[in-house]
């Protein structure tokens, strides 16, 4: 496992299975324009970062299940959720104990973000993977430049 990534979910949650207590989570890789669209949220202390859109997986959900309620939750919008693309793991400071671990779909939107506060996401922002907000998670980071390097 190389900066939070792993080949496969399974063996993350082998990883962490001890320590933390692994959450299952859905993100959506959008890409245009060779961009990326992210989502800006707040650390449990009010600090901003940015992520790629989705959240966690219930237990009753498939994790596309989860991404579509994610996406309409966070963003009003629809998406076509394609294949997964990548996993990636992180840990909330406001979640003690505990690690989620991110599917990472390929996505195309099927209507325009509008960011919903309500749910935690304060902004929606296009962005190149060479020119992403300082505040940008690290996982994130590696996964838009290797993404949009393979495009």
């Amino acid at each position: 496992m190389v900066n939070g990534f792993a080949s496969r979910q399974e063996s993350t949650a082998e990883t962490f299975s001890g320590r933390y207590q692994p959450r299952s989570g859905a993100k959506a890789l959008v890409t245009s324009d060779r961009a990326v669209l992210l989502v800006r949220e707040r650390h449990s202390d009010g600090t901003p970062f940015w992520t790629l859109p989705g959240g966690g997986v219930s237990a009753h959900e498939t994790p596309t299940e989860g991404l579509r309620r994610e996406l309409v939750e966070e963003l009003g919008c629809r998406a076509r959720i394609d294949e997964p693309v990548s996993t990636f793991w992180y840990a909330h400071d406001s979640l003690a104990a505990s690690v989620s671990v991110y599917t990472v779909f390929d996505c195309d939107l099927l209507s325009e973000p509008a960011p919903n506060p309500a749910e935690g996401v304060f902004e929606a922002q296009w962005a190149e993977p060479d020119a992403l907000p300082p505040a940008t998670l690290p996982q994130v980071r590696y996964l838009c430049a290797n993404a949009v390097a393979s495009d």
